[in-house]
């Protein structure tokens, strides 16, 4: 067994890519080797079984199937630059430089080195990071001035972008210009198998409820827990890491981002009665029109505030909308059972 490291920065969804994509730069797509992530608090431990590959696996960099054009959306080439597309330069570095990617991750001590300028660094996508957007805080005076943007080591940067174009979710329907924000969610990786984890996220439908930012997270992290409560063996993921990005006119700025401890549902998976509750809520969470209005709309967004806080008001809330849109025969929305009403019951919080 060889274990390999990635140490934790204050840039969570930055770190949780490079730990999926530094397991991937090293299994390839032929899962060449097994390979284990292990969240252990303060790093990301990946533990390979069998020989380790002699290079880096070519279809790791096509772009049929992955995110490769989302990731570097903001990199705008000019004609009057010679400079690489990122992809070029992330491939460029994973193949040239692979044994020496490998050999800085087997070390316990090695942090990625971000800055203004680095000697070989390359540009921190807020992509990968919206704490990443024109970050580098610097001396302003008299003038406005945005920041400069945030580099990062070339080894931290390509791995990081390997994660972010094959492991990084985007929901299909935000690509539509009537959404007014972008959005990327990955699972946190506390326990998984690489080759698992891969059958999960190409089995997950990513058609989500685009409401909000928040009924999006949620719709995602439903369809998550109905695909691997019977998983725990090989992939057990503690929470979701997400970004959003706001539209604007030009490139999307920062709309902020966080983590959504997945208890309440992964409890729920645990029961069949709770299994239950998780298909209905995934069937009434629509990837429905967000310009139009409605009851749907508003169910969809008072159980997404429940589950994401189970209090008594949120439940009495979600619950007399629901009863109002069953006197809507369009709307098809059925009573709760009484075993599924009960289950939901265990989990609210009384303040």
């Amino acid at each position: 067994m060889t274990k390999f490291v990635i140490n934790k920065t204050s840039f969570e969804m930055f770190d949780v890519f490079r730990a999926y994509g530094l397991a991937f730069l090293i299994s390839g797509f032929e899962n060449r080797v097994e390979a284990d992530i292990h969240d252990v608090g303060n790093l990301f431990l990946i533990k390979v079984e069998g020989e380790i590959p002699k290079k880096a696996d070519p279809k790791l960099f096509e772009e049929i199937g992955s995110s490769w054009p989302l990731v570097f959306q903001t990199f705008k080439k000019r004609k009057d630059l010679k400079v690489k597309h990122p992809i070029e330069e992330a491939e460029y570095i994973a193949t040239s430089e692979y044994d020496k990617i490998l050999d800085v991750h087997r070390k316990y001590e090695f942090v990625p080195v971000f800055g203004k300028k680095i000697d070989g660094g390359k540009t921190f996508y807020q992509t990968m990071d919206v704490s990443a957007a024109k970050g580098y805080r610097e001396e302003k005076r008299d003038t406005y001035h945005d920041g400069s943007q945030i580099e990062v080591d070339k080894y931290s940067w390509v791995v990081a972008s390997i994660g972010a174009a094959w492991f990084g979710v985007w929901p299909q329907n935000l690509m539509r210009r009537d959404a007014n924000f972008l959005m990327c969610i990955v699972p946190n990786p506390k326990k998984v198998l690489l080759m698992s984890h891969r059958d999960v996220q190409n089995a997950l439908d990513k058609r989500l409820c685009v409401v909000s930012a928040n009924t999006s997270l949620i719709h995602y992290s439903v369809k998550l827990a109905k695909l691997t409560w019977n998983k725990s063996d090989e992939i057990d993921y503690d929470s979701v890491v997400f970004n959003v990005m706001q539209k604007t006119g030009q490139q999307p700025k920062p709309g902020g981002g966080g983590r959504y401890t997945l208890d309440l549902l992964n409890n729920l998976a645990r029961t069949q009665e709770g299994l239950e509750v998780l298909e209905k809520i995934d069937k009434f969470l629509l990837p429905t029109d967000p310009r139009i209005k409605g009851i749907r709309q508003d169910i969809a967004l008072a159980v997404t505030d429940f589950l994401m806080r189970p209090s008594l008001d949120n439940l009495r809330r979600f619950e007399s909308l629901y009863i109002r849109g069953m006197t809507n025969k369009k709307n098809r929305f059925f009573p709760w059972d009484k075993p599924q009403l009960e289950e939901m019951l265990k989990y609210v919080e009384i303040a």
